[in-house]
């Protein structure tokens, strides 16, 4: 690796790894945020706060990822610009390969990191949050249910109770849920109790009724009963195998999935998709990468030009990323989104590196510099920041 390559990879390795640490500490501190009530409200431990949001990290670190080393390029090659050495590598003849192979050294290495989230450590995490989150739950079954209070025990099941006896008897029970998205069922009952057997944890209830709402046609059904059992071993701590949803499962497993998993019978496609998923969002780290190269290997005169190619270069990549969730949607049932799922990053990283190598470098519309300047003097205005017009 040439000295110039070496010093333009050095730059991007430090920058995206700041960027990486930053917005993974800002994203992960929303999410800590949000179990921090579920571990309270459960009696539970800092430590068990911080195992039960540190699970988290490398999912989102997944996010992330592409957007650090998108602003790790456009970080390195703005500053390279703004000190007039990337007008001295443009004006001694340097090869356009010169810029291309640090940024695509770097896309590959965050391709790769991102592969082993996807593949591996991602799942593992989610299910070992699963895990330990059904322990946490066990205990609001046994013990720690709060009267009065509408506690979540997962995503879309929501409980309640009126009042707990000394002897164990649960009076005014309300429990919803749309865990399902095609139906919603409320639960309401007199009176109930925990019934812990070698079947599993069960919650009895007695003297109530069950509303079932079917989310397409909106007909309600009522069911009356005067005893139901409901299971509960997926939340119970004694329960050793809850029920994984497809993103908690090994990706060997999506490969071939248990005929009697009672989750794969209902929705295959759910396991096809995030089969696919997994294996096409590593490539938006190297397209994230190659991006904004395309648009700022040049050198720019004035920094309210380069405020509009920073602009198209997130602007393209914000396109892309959003062109891919929906594709990745779709690709469980429809084989043409499975083929523009892969398709899509193929196209964009291969146009990027044939207008990277020879030199050319879209600018928009002179109309649309000037109305974009105006709108940044405009804004610079406003909050009184200090204008800058002299040529970088």
């Amino acid at each position: 690796m040439k000295l110039i390559e070496r010093y333009i990879f050095e730059k991007l390795l430090r920058t995206f790894l700041l960027s990486l640490v930053a917005l993974t500490a800002t994203v992960w501190l929303t999410q800590a945020l949000r179990q921090f009530d579920l571990v309270s409200a459960m009696g539970q431990t800092i430590l068990t706060f911080f195992q039960l949001t540190l699970l988290l990290l490398p999912p989102l670190t997944t996010v992330v990822a592409p957007v650090a080393v998108m602003l790790s390029v456009i970080y390195t090659f703005n500053s390279l610009n703004d000190g007039s050495e990337l007008a001295v590598i443009n004006s001694t003849g340097t090869r356009q390969w010169s810029l291309l192979k640090p940024v695509l050294l770097m896309g590959l290495l965050v391709m790769v990191f991102m592969a082993s989230m996807t593949l591996y450590i991602s799942p593992l995490s989610f299910r070992l949050w699963r895990e330990l989150a059904s322990d946490i739950n066990g205990n609001i079954l046994t013990s720690i249910v709060r009267e009065g209070e509408f506690i979540e025990l997962s995503e879309g099941l929501t409980f309640q109770l009126r009042q707990r006896s000394s002897d164990g008897t649960l009076r005014g029970i309300f429990m919803s849920d749309s865990r399902e998205s095609d139906e919603t069922s409320v639960y309401l009952a007199e009176r109930g109790a925990i019934l812990d057997s070698e079947l599993g944890v069960f919650l009895v209830m007695s003297d109530g009724t069950i509303q079932r709402r079917d989310e397409g046609d909106k007909a309600i059904s009522i069911i009356q009963f005067s005893s139901y059992a409901y299971d509960l071993s997926s939340f119970s701590s004694r329960s050793d195998t809850p029920s994984y949803r497809p993103r908690e499962r090994p990706t060997l497993y999506l490969l071939n999935p248990d005929p009697g998993d009672n989750y794969y019978r209902r929705k295959p496609e759910k396991y096809s998709q995030e089969l696919l998923t997994r294996l096409a969002t590593p490539l938006n780290g190297l397209v994230f990468a190659i991006l904004p190269l395309v648009f700022l290997s040049q050198a720019e005169t004035t920094r309210q030009s380069r405020s509009s190619t920073i602009a198209m270069a997130a602007g393209s990549a914000v396109v892309i990323a959003s062109l891919s969730f929906s594709l990745s949607i779709s690709a469980g049932v429809n084989l043409l989104a499975a083929i523009a799922l892969f398709a899509l990053p193929a196209l964009a990283f291969g146009i990027s590196v044939f207008l990277i190598l020879r030199g050319i470098q879209p600018r928009p519309p002179e109309k649309v510099l000037v109305v974009a300047d105006r709108i940044v003097h405009w804004i610079k205005r406003l909050f009184r920041i200090p204008t800058n017009t002299s040529p970088a």
